[in-house]
Formats: C-alpha cells, sequence, structure tokens
C-alpha cells in the first residue's frame, strides 16, 4: 500500500505547502509493514496531517487502476474502509454494503457492543427540522442536529444524544482589491458590529466563544481575548454606513441562523447586506473555490488544529491551487506559521503560534465568534462513538 494525494490541496494541510508534489517522497516497505516520508522541507505537523481527511491509504488494486481511474469515482479493491458503495442519487441518498470479510475496525477507547449494520442508507436533507420528524417517526435511526430541533429529544428513553462541539464559527473576508474586506477599518468594524454573546444565544447560547480561528482545546490555541475587537456599535456606524456587503454562508449549519443573525447585525450598524444562504456544495464553491460573488462569510471551520485550519490563511489562491479563499496577505502571520510548523519543539513551536494568531487577530482578517456542538441522536437499538467529538461510521453498531 502507498499513501497519495502529494499534488491535491489536502496536500497542503498533509505535508506543507512547500513539500507538494515531487518534494515529499513516500515509500513502503512490505516486508517490515512500515512507510517512510520524506520532505523536502520540516514540516512538524505531519503526524496530525496523516490522521485527517486529506490523507488515506489506496490499496493495490487503486494504484494498479492509476490516480486517473481513483479520480473518476469507486475502483473496486481500492478502498480500506469497512462499506462500500452500492448506489448514489448525488445530493440525495448512498447506500452502502458491508464488505464481506472485514475486520479491520479501527480500535478506539471506548467502543460501543452490538453488530455492524449490513446496509447503511444515508439521506441528504437541508432541513433539521425535517430530520427530526423522522427520527421521531421512525424514518430515520440516527442523524445530527445542531439547532434547537435537537431538544425535542432530551429527556425520551427512546433516544440516545451524544454532544459535541464541532463546528467553530469565524467571520472571514474576501481581501482582493475593489472588496469592502480589503480595507482594515472595514474588517474592524465589522468585528464591532457583531456580538458573539447574540451569535452564541441563535444557537441555544451553549456553544464556546473562541479567541482564536480553533477552539480552547487545540495545542498553542490563544486565549488572550486583549487580541480581540470588542463589540462598539457607535463605532461601526461611522464606518459601515452605506458600504454594501455581500455575505454568503452555509446553511448546514441549523439552517443558516448564524448567517441571518450577522447579516443584521451589519444592517443595525448601517451596511447594505446581501445574504446569501447557500447550501453545503454551493457555498463551497462560491466561497473556499472562490468562484462566486462574496464579500464576507461564516465560516464553520470543521478541523480543530492551528495548523490545519492555518491553512486558509496564507499561501496560493484556490485558482492556483492553495486553500487561501480570501487571497489574505498577512506577511508576519505566514513567517511565524512557517516557524510553527517547521519545528516540533513545543514551547518553539507554541511561541510562534502566539504571534502567528495575534497577527491575524489584530489584522481582524479572522473574527472568532462560537463553537456550535452537534448532537448526534440515535434511535434505540443503535449505538456509536465519537473519538474526537466526530461520530465514526466504522463504529456504527446494531444493538437489538
Amino acid at each position: 500500500m502507498l499513501l497519495l494525494g502529494r499534488d491535491s490541496a489536502g496536500a497542503l494541510l498533509t505535508f506543507g505547502a512547500a513539500n507538494t508534489g515531487e518534494k515529499t517522497t513516500i515509500t513502503g516497505d512490505e516486508a517490515a509493514g512500515t512507510v517512510t516520508i520524506s520532505t523536502a522541507t520540516p514540516w512538524g505537523e505531519v503526524l496530525a496531517g496523516l490522521s485527517g481527511t486529506a490523507a488515506g491509504i489506496v490499496c493495490k488494486a487503486g494504484l494498479e487502476a492509476g490516480a486517473a481511474a481513483l479520480a473518476q469515482g469507486a475502483v473496486e479493491g481500492a478502498a480500506t474502509g469497512p462499506y462500500e458503495m452500492v448506489t448514489a442519487r448525488r445530493g440525495a441518498s448512498y447506500e452502502l454494503r458491508l464488505r464481506k470479510g472485514f475486520k479491520a475496525y479501527p480500535r478506539f477507547a471506548s467502543m460501543p457492543a452490538g453488530e455492524p449494520a449490513d446496509r447503511l442508507r444515508v439521506q441528504i436533507s437541508k432541513n433539521e427540522s425535517t430530520l427530526a420528524n423522522q427520527l421521531q417517526t421512525g424514518a430515520l435511526d440516527l442523524a445530527p442536529l445542531t439547532g434547537t430541533d435537537a431538544t425535542r429529544f432530551t429527556g425520551n428513553d427512546t433516544f440516545t444524544v451524544e454532544s459535541a462541539p464541532f463546528i467553530r464559527n469565524y467571520i472571514a473576508f474576501n481581501q482582493r482589491p475593489g472588496r469592502p474586506g480589503a480595507d482594515p477599518k472595514v474588517r474592524k468594524a465589522i468585528a464591532q458590529a457583531v456580538s458573539v454573546k447574540a451569535f452564541n444565544n441563535v444557537f441555544g447560547g451553549t456553544g464556546q466563544p473562541l479567541t482564536s480561528y480553533v477552539d480552547e482545546k487545540a495545542a498553542c490555541v490563544s486565549t488572550d481575548g486583549s487580541l480581540l475587537t470588542r463589540t462598539d456599535t457607535a463605532a461601526a456606524k461611522q464606518v459601515l454606513k452605506g458600504v454594501s456587503i455581500k455575505l454568503e454562508g452555509s446553511n448546514a449549519v441549523a439552517g443558516g441562523a448564524g448567517n441571518s443573525y450577522v447579516a443584521e447585525a451589519l444592517r443595525a450598524a448601517g451596511a447594505e447586506v446581501k445574504l446569501t444562504n447557500a447550501d453545503n456544495a454551493a457555498w463551497a464553491t462560491d466561497v473556499t473555490a472562490d468562484q462566486g460573488d462574496w464579500d464576507a462569510t461564516v465560516f464553520p471551520l470543521i478541523s480543530g488544529t492551528l495548523a490545519r485550519g492555518g491553512t486558509y490563511f496564507l499561501g496560493p489562491e484556490p485558482a492556483k491551487g492553495g486553500l487561501n479563499y480570501g487571497a489574505v496577505k498577512n506577511a508576519a502571520y505566514a513567517e511565524n506559521y512557517a516557524a510553527a510548523t517547521s519545528t516540533t519543539d513545543r514551547n518553539a513551536k507554541c511561541a510562534a503560534w502566539q504571534k502567528a494568531q495575534e497577527a491575524l487577530l489584530k489584522a481582524n482578517d479572522v473574527i472568532p465568534l462560537a463553537t456550535v456542538d452537534v448532537h448526534y441522536v440515535a434511535r434505540r437499538g443503535v449505538a456509536f462513538a465519537m473519538p474526537g467529538g466526530s461520530l465514526s461510521v466504522s463504529t456504527l453498531r446494531v444493538t437489538g
């Protein structure tokens, strides 16, 4: 087996922007059962990168089929997970079948009892109230909820509810010339216009206010509240009155309720706001691939590490193969990001990360908001585990 994807955008997360393509060498020793990775430039985040979704193991069948075949879709025998796809209705539903003889389940500290399901049917829904209704009628066995519909299952012994901070919300900007976000005064005024407490209350007030673009569980995260721009509506009005802002966010999080709050807060400060609550696919195309017409976004970051989340603020833009969707140019951040990710010394790493976050926050390149919990609701007879706070399909079990 061999790890692939050195030339993809995901390689930026796994090996670092300076080590893509031929600058990373990966060799496998079948007899020893080892894989050796060598990078041209020191990168202290390799282990974290290899544990993320941007990395994967492709088996012999996939290697023989080639990268072009893998890019077109499933190649039989190439994947290593417990389930293989049977049918796919893009954007609607997917059916998965348990792989015959599969035994290579990951072992986590806590695993549920029961047996893996022979088949999984994954349904795509844009409305959490619909999901909650289907759970209550028995049409669904398991669903993630981020909004207030989760309270419908509290104290009901027919269901199990497991919750964890999953999404880290922050405001980010399109900083290309001619966009309002290119002006540091506008970015600061937008930070002054919004209230983290009010944003959090939209989701029931259970989230954790952020002091950086990741939450307090992340290694080396800044907890220095003095680096944050405080709410000051009067000051915001002096800058934002009459400013046209195109705000786009994903409606995958509580139907876009957080996006709506930010839009109203900016309007209250005098801005002329056009809000787009897009589905996740459209939002990703418009914003993270920068193919849409947008000025600001409420970004729902899933990754919980500074290195992975921070790749969105430096390096090439999407059109040039990078992840810097907002075209951020913050030299101090980039310099200290490089220092933090090129060392394995804990003290040096954290010192560099503090300087990197300070540069980003003082420039209001990112405006931290709050986390949003995901509540996984399962009917009786279905069990699962949440390693790292995220449900893993490999842990799904039928208990009765």
